[in-house]
């Protein structure tokens, strides 16, 4: 699982994994009350370094999207030939994502959500099955109300769309 340095005694492990650029996702965790201090302040750095790689990665993926779309063609193994018409994009999930923010508005079938770390807004399209929550029971969309602390959790479809699968809602933490 680690390695032991043979000088110190210590052991060491690396948390995640690498890119395919060979580039460190994780951070590192080793012994010494030094580098424990230092690993506490830079794991809020490390993880907008992978918040941001997600997004580039994201990015990626729709450019990809889309260049498959102006092409007419799939890519993949063995089997027939499939065309990007063939595929359903409004179904297709491109990522799952789970995030902290603030309600922003409120609309018949959508919640806006403000990115507590980035500021970014989100247009949550709300569905029979997505799931609302105010302190542990179930409540409509326009039972949220704005400034809200939310954690919602959604799925980013191929054609852009941003569908909730949960909101949880925080109302007695408001600021």
């Amino acid at each position: 699982m680690g390695t032991q340095s043979p000088a110190t005694g210590q052991g060491s492990s690396t948390a995640g994994r690498e890119s395919p650029a060979g580039a460190p996702t994780g951070g590192a965790v080793s012994g010494g009350a030094a580098e424990t201090q230092a690993a506490s302040g830079a794991g809020h750095e490390n993880l907008e370094q992978e918040v941001a790689r997600l997004r580039d990665q994201v990015q990626r993926l729709e450019a990809e999207v889309n260049t498959l779309r102006r092409e007419g063609t799939g890519t993949g193994g063995s089997g027939t030939q499939a065309t990007a018409s063939d595929a359903d994009t409004g179904t297709t999930v491109l990522a799952s994502v789970v995030m902290q923010g603030r309600v922003a508005s409120v609309g018949k079938d959508h919640v806006v959500v403000r990115d507590a770390e980035s500021g970014d807004t989100f247009n949550l399209f709300v569905t029979n099955t997505t799931r609302i929550s105010a302190n542990g029971k179930r409540v409509s969309p326009q039972q949220l109300s704005e400034g809200t602390p939310v954690q919602a959790a959604f799925n980013y479809i191929a054609d852009g769309d941003t569908y909730a699968t949960q909101i949880r809602a925080y109302p007695g933490r408001r600021r």
